[in-house]
């Protein structure tokens, strides 16, 4: 594009998030002089529909062949502003956007004078930046219409029935040997008679027998390649070493003589090396934890229909998907051994412990005892893990906490009235109108709420009974209560294997290690990478509800790349000079998505890059030690120009 840069400047006031701090007619002033600027406009919404016409008017009237917007960050309106530049004729990419709100009004909002000093210069190095941009050209690639989504919790699930009942093929893999995910092995659900694994019953009946989906348990992810619109997934499947003809007889755990402890009932109890992990669970067979298998053979033995096979081995399996939904879900906050006496007397339990304890289809069959002795005095900590209350705890809240914890309330309430129950807590948050009436109804039913500064002591005695002391802050007094049995009202963290996810799907996380939507309002359970999109509390706390109504906007996300036949790219990627290029391979081992390789031709070993897998992080142009490579959008001599700009008025 050889022809004089002609620059139209659009500025917004963006209400008063930008006039209110920003002199805007002074800047107007200012930028005419610009070089290349030949029309400067101004309007208190450039974003709007009259705003949007002001800049296409501009492009017809003055023949603008290249825009600036000071406006709000790119990640806001870009794509608007660049529809605009395609609905006037323009090529979208010669769009630069200044961004004057957050990197300048906000930051500056007690200063209008550094404030517009400010923008004078972030609109003075888009406008050089401006002068030397290119048109370029979208990528497109064929989609494939499969999906892949990991984990099989009832977000997951919610995906997957979403995506099958539009005929669309899904994989869903679950690293665990069963589906259900952490909601399969909660109690009664507040607000209804339904138990966690009856809500995932219902999604499994739209889910199991359902031809367009394929169940893999066991099964993690292990390597994602290719690009939105054309995963290539790599997964392994490992034994369950029990197959189909199994019957559930009982024999083979009768008989194994490992015992560990119990996941699926928060460690209440022991559980065999072969094991069924909950009553009613899919797929209905017995796994064997080869982790803690000891290869003896009795269960093999005993089996009366040969459904034990020890000598299967892992299974690597390969999908081609058009998107990948991950649905990882989270893990419950686990106590430090200690902390407010977890580990150390039985009278301490977790909230989700107390849940199984509650259950009539637990080892306790519903009742509520310790020691054999059923609590008359009983202490609910909430925030165990959440909100800063301890050094280890994470700063969030989990959303789901408090409901949970009032409700088992009521619950133990119903079942032994005479208990006196309280609960203490930094501060309540019953957000929906539903729970906000299970606290009224707590009130009523002399349930005590008790508002404490900092976290509660709880001191185990040694004769085995427990203090629990704090400071009121309604009363503002040292209280110490007496108790039977402490429950702390743990949250949600991310899980386990989060990073490893991440690190192989090339998706971001927050500071508390949840995955990252690429914007929590324009772009919700969408990931930055193309192609990629996130449900269920992988991106943060939620109930079960806010779960299950992920899973299924993920996968109505997911359905607006699917329809399509081809996938369009941004062409911000890198880009080698053929002529110039060594072939020394810097670029090769430092791109993070194995994006590029090296190749021959005519005779000569040079660098290639897939536009399909780069990204356009920039590592590859930033490592090249003679500049061959390039980024489109970000060339060398575009940023110098900027740079340049910037330090020269």
């Amino acid at each position: 594009m050889n022809e004089e840069p002609r620059i139209g400047v659009y500025i917004c006031h963006c209400g008063v998030n930008i006039a209110g701090s920003v002199n805007i007619k002074e800047v107007v002033e200012y930028v005419k002089n610009l070089p290349h600027v030949v029309e400067v406009r101004d309007y208190i919404f450039m974003c709007s529909a009259p705003g949007q016409e002001i800049i296409k008017e501009g492009v017809k009237k003055y023949n603008l062949n290249r825009i600036v917007v000071a406006a709000c960050s790119p990640t806001m309106h870009e794509h608007t502003f660049r529809n605009v530049l395609i609905e006037a004729g323009l090529n979208p990419y010669l769009l630069e956007i200044a961004n004057i709100r957050e990197h300048c009004s906000w930051v500056h909002s007690e200063s209008r004078e550094a404030a517009t000093w400010k923008a004078y210069t972030l609109i003075r190095v888009a406008v050089a930046k401006a002068s030397l941009l290119e048109p370029l050209k979208d990528i497109t690639f064929k989609v494939n219409k499969n999906v892949l989504i990991v984990g099989g919790g009832v977000a997951g699930l919610s995906a997957a029935r979403e995506l099958a009942l539009k005929g669309f093929k899904v994989y869903l893999i679950e690293r665990r040997p069963v589906l259900g995910g952490n909601t399969a092995r909660l109690g009664r659900i507040a607000h209804t008679e339904l138990k966690g694994k009856d809500v995932v019953g219902e999604l499994l009946k739209q889910v199991v027998d359902n031809p367009n989906i394929n169940i893999y348990v066991n099964t993690e992810i292990i390597d994602v390649s290719g690009s939105v619109g054309n995963f290539k997934i790599r997964v392994v499947r490992q034994p369950r070493h029990v197959n189909e003809k199994c019957n559930l007889c009982g024999e083979c755990v009768r008989v194994c003589p490992v015992e560990v402890s119990n996941e699926y009932e928060f460690g209440l109890t022991k559980r065999k090396a072969i094991y069924l992990p909950y009553l009613g669970a899919y797929p209905p067979l017995y796994v064997i934890d080869h982790e803690n298998c000891t290869r003896c053979l009795e269960c093999v033995k005993v089996c009366p229909r040969n459904a034990v096979n020890l000598a299967e081995k892992p299974e690597e399996i390969e999908l081609n998907v058009g998107a990948v939904i991950l649905a990882a879900g989270h893990e419950p906050y686990e106590p430090l051994i200690g902390e407010f006496g977890y580990g150390v007397s039985s009278r301490v339990l977790t909230l989700f412990q107390l849940e199984r304890m509650l259950d009539e289809e637990s080892p306790t069959k519903g009742e509520l005892k310790i020691n054999g002795i059923q609590p008359k005095s009983i202490v609910f900590i909430m925030c165990v893990g959440s909100l800063n209350i301890t050094p280890n705890a994470y700063p969030y809240c989990s959303r789901m906490c408090c409901s949970s914890t009032i409700k088992n309330a009521l619950v133990i309430k119903e079942r032994y009235p005479e208990t006196n129950i309280y609960i203490l807590h930094k501060d309540i948050r019953t957000y929906s109108r539903g729970d906000e009436q299970l606290y009224l109804r707590a009130g009523e039913r002399l349930i005590r709420f008790a508002r404490y500064r900092e976290a509660p002591n709880v001191l185990v005695n040694p004769d085995g009974s427990i203090d629990v002391r704090f400071f009121e802050e309604t009363i503002q007094e040292e209280v110490s209560i007496s108790a039977d049995l402490v429950v702390l009202s743990v949250g949600m963290k991310p899980p386990k294997d989060i990073d490893r996810i991440r690190t192989i799907v090339k998706v971001g996380c927050g500071p508390e290690g949840f995955l990252r939507e690429a914007h929590l309002k324009l772009r919700p359970v969408e990931a930055a990478t193309d192609g990629v999109y996130l449900a269920g509390t992988v991106t943060g706390p939620k109930n079960i509800v806010e779960a299950i109504d992920s899973g299924s906007a993920a996968a109505s996300k997911a359905l607006t790349l699917l329809v399509k036949e081809e996938a369009i790219v941004e062409p911000l990627v890198a880009v080698v000079d053929d002529e110039r290029c060594s072939a020394c391979s810097i670029c090769v081992g430092i791109c993070p998505y194995n994006a590029i390789r090296i190749k021959t031709y005519e005779d000569r070993r040079i660098a290639e890059v897939d536009p399909a897998v780069c990204k356009g992080c920039g590592a590859c142009v930033a490592s090249c030690p003679t500049g061959v490579m390039q980024q489109f959008g970000f060339k060398d001599a575009q940023l110098k120009s900027q740079v340049l700009a910037a330090l020269y008025k």
